[in-house]
């Protein structure tokens, strides 16, 4: 015998063919659905998640929970706990079997950031996705990735390619994936006193008055070589048979100094005067100012007062550009204040700065310098002015330690 269902329609008498029975199920199953989507969203619950805003992309914080109660996950940093690509140059041996060992080099680091925006209700969504998009707009300028590990670790990345941004449910919650890439593959100590997150570390030159013993010890907490910044203050008496030195004792590597490095003066102003917009200035002493330097003039009156660029000298005058009436000769009072002189040495990309200018600055350090760096571990530093035996002058080393996984 056949069995034949009965199937009791939802409204009204009689029996349901099967057929009306399963559209009448699927109808049944849509309208549950359709309820369910219109219903007032509840606020979403995070559990068991550490939100410490401890991934950060420029102004862009990761875990953490901004002002519009907009959760931001960060799920994972591929590429960032492990050794960028490396590149190993097979130079084919002439005879014989195998190639010859040629050094090899580090790629630039590939890097995946992934994560998940969590709104409280879709209408916070759209300002939240602007903000992604502004925070990893790095095409003309890049930002630095800060991951708080133990100590923090840092590097300069740009995009690598178009992110992804997707929404994946009604409530909001919206994925996204951006590939990351940076230049310089090794991951640094990020010191959030300083706005580059470089440490410090001053050093006095060696002085036999005041016992100055010119060492420092610096130390690369990482595992990899890293450069560093050499920022000389005057003065310093510096000849060809007496130079100022740097030396890194563990790399045997020597930065020397070739030109003098004046020390700061003070200069009394005696006159003034102003013809055409430029300005004259008389000091009561011959001083040491040249041309291109930085000068800041006090007490003279609201006209001189300010900080200027000299652009010519005499041995007791000065001149400076300045838009203002003119004034005759006229006795005056006040001061001229120099800077001493700083130099500047980037071992990372070979750059040096006399009073924060480039142009001439390599002729102030030898041809055959060394680039110096700071292995990993301990790096003694030793600075010296060969000419006098009471230099005053001091060194400053600004750097990070260094990883490469």
């Amino acid at each position: 015998m056949p069995v034949i269902e009965d199937f009791v329609p939802y409204y009204g008498d009689g029996l349901y063919g099967a057929d009306a029975y399963l559209e009448a199920v699927s109808l049944g199953i849509e309208t549950s659905k359709t309820h369910k989507a219109l219903r007032a969203l509840p606020p979403p619950v995070v559990s068991g998640m550490r939100l410490q805003g401890d991934v950060v992309l420029g102004d862009l914080v990761l875990n953490t929970i901004d002002a519009n109660n907009v959760i931001w996950v960060c799920t994972d940093i591929e590429g960032w706990w492990v050794h960028p690509d490396p590149e190993m140059t097979d130079i084919p041996r002439g005879f014989g079997d195998g190639s010859y060992d040629v050094r090899g080099r580090w790629a630039a680091r590939q890097i995946t950031l992934r994560g998940s925006i969590l709104p409280p209700d879709p209408d916070y969504l759209p300002a939240a996705r602007d903000t992604l998009i502004a925070a990893t707009s790095l095409v003309y300028s890049g930002e630095w990735l800060i991951v708080h590990e133990s100590p923090h670790k840092a590097s300069y990345v740009r995009l690598s390619g178009r992110p992804s941004i997707q929404t994946v449910n009604a409530r909001g919650r919206t994925d996204f994936e951006i590939g990351l890439r940076a230049a310089d593959p090794i991951k640094y100590e990020w010191d959030s006193v300083d706005p580059e997150g470089y440490s410090s570390t001053t050093i006095p030159c060696k002085n036999t008055a005041t016992s100055a013993s010119g060492n420092a010890t610096i130390t690369n907490d990482g595992n990899i070589k890293v450069s560093a910044i050499f920022e000389v203050t005057g003065p310093a008496l510096v000849s060809t048979a007496t130079p100022c030195t740097i030396y890194n004792v563990q790399r045997d590597e020597l930065i020397t100094i070739t030109q003098t490095l004046r020390a700061g003066e003070t200069k009394t102003v005696t006159n003034k005067a102003l013809t055409s917009n430029v300005a004259t200035l008389t000091t009561s002493t011959a001083h040491t100012l040249v041309a291109g330097d930085t000068v800041t003039v006090t007490g003279v009156d609201a006209t001189f007062n300010g900080v200027h660029e000299v652009t010519s000298v005499t041995s007791t005058t000065f001149t400076f550009d300045l838009t203002a009436g003119n004034v005759g000769s006229t006795a005056a009072s006040g001061t001229a204040v120099r800077a001493a002189d700083v130099l500047e040495i980037d071992t990372f990309d070979h750059s040096i700065a006399f009073n924060g200018l480039t142009g001439g600055a390599r002729t102030y350090v030898d041809t055959l310098v060394d680039w110096t760096e700071l292995d990993p571990g301990a790096n003694t530093i030793q600075f010296r002015d060969e000419a006098t035996a009471n230099s005053t002058a001091s060194l400053k080393v600004y750097y990070r330690s260094g990883w490469i996984g």
